[in-house]
């Protein structure tokens, strides 16, 4: 049976519920847990510590972000891969070795805000409209913006699967099909379903909104007089930033803004109409 082409069609169907971000999701799997029910945090009380459910990521020895043979040292950051107990009050640096959700972003909720999260993400195109994700490397001292679409139009440069390494800034928006033939498979959908796959797996304690304040910082203000491209870079970024990002990371609320979503009750279900 082909997929409904409704949202309200498929939310039902795969147990969707609204997500942080945007569109709707639900988690499919996480290491040696009943998904959902650690409400986006890591579940240290697995059944069997021993057998891999639980890791921890190793401490990494900084890296340059470009090839030296081709890139002048002043253009160049370092990168560092810190353990992660920082990020939890409790310290613990363990992390659910594999999480998996389903992400479906809507025609009425068409948007990934911007935000970066410590682990790497692997994203997959399972069914319906095509999803254009924008991704910036925060680490390199001239950020170029990238423009990568996952869907099934293999013909126009589509992908089917986009990998986004931990660290990197990440937004996005569904794409209508524009009417010229090519995407016919595509016409009536409401939704995209996009596949996440997250190792370690993922926490809200390793989650961050950017700012607008953050993407001046980083986009504008490292170097002496911005250019034309960091300045249509900061552009386009903003389009994307959370209307509370400021407010939530400056309260470091994140991780209770996140849980509440979990909650049944009037806020869940005006959320679903709205994005539906």
């Amino acid at each position: 049976m082909p997929l409904p082409h409704k949202t309200s069609d498929l939310i039902p169907k795969l147990g969707l519920i609204p997500h942080p971000e945007g569109g709707f999701f639900v988690e499919t799997h996480r290491s040696g847990s009943i998904p959902m029910s650690s409400k986006g945090q890591t579940n240290l009380a697995v059944p069997d510590s021993s057998n891999g459910d639980l890791v921890v990521e190793s401490n990494i020895v900084p890296v340059d972000t470009e090839d030296t043979t081709t890139t002048p040292p002043a253009n160049k950051k370092s990168r560092t891969t810190f353990r992660r107990g920082s990020n939890r009050p409790d310290g613990d640096e363990r992390r659910n070795a594999l999480t998996s959700i389903y992400w479906v972003p809507t025609v009425q909720s068409p948007m990934l805000m911007l935000a970066t999260n410590c682990s790497d993400h692997v994203h997959y195109y399972q069914g319906g409209l095509s999803f254009a994700y924008y991704l910036l490397d925060p680490a390199v001292v001239e950020p170029c913006l990238e423009r990568v679409v996952l869907g099934p139009n293999l013909e126009r440069g589509e992908k089917l699967q986009v990998c986004v390494r931990g660290g990197m800034w990440k937004c996005g928006e569904v794409l209508l099909p524009d009417g010229d033939g090519n995407d016919d498979g595509q016409q009536g959908y409401e939704y995209s379903i996009i596949g996440e796959a997250v190792a370690p797996g993922f926490d809200f304690h390793d989650f961050e909104w950017i700012t607008e304040e953050k993407i001046q910082e980083v986009v504008c203000s490292s170097l002496p007089s911005p250019t034309a491209a960091a300045v249509d870079i900061r552009k386009t970024l903003l389009k994307y930033v959370f209307w509370a990002a400021a407010k939530i990371e400056g309260e470091g609320n994140t991780v209770n803004e996140a849980s509440e979503f979990y909650e049944e009750g009037k806020q869940q279900e005006n959320r679903t109409k709205e994005r539906s």
